[in-house]
């Protein structure tokens, strides 16, 4: 099992060479929120589209 070290480290370096600093950060966070939702839907911490969608819908009142 790699650590998480490891994995950034791989993920750093499949970066395209002319990568922007700004370019690679946004790789990393989306590969950390990806990882964060999985983890929530493993965990069964879900709601379905439509309870995110009345929700979504109270915040603009």
């Amino acid at each position: 099992m790699s650590t998480a070290k490891d994995e950034l480290s791989r993920l750093i370096q499949d970066q395209p060479e002319d990568s922007s600093s700004e370019d690679i950060v946004r790789a990393l966070a989306l590969h950390v929120m990806i990882q964060r939702g999985l983890a929530d839907s493993d965990a069964q911490r879900v709601i379905s589209n439509d309870e995110m969608g009345r929700r979504i819908r109270s915040w603009q009142t």
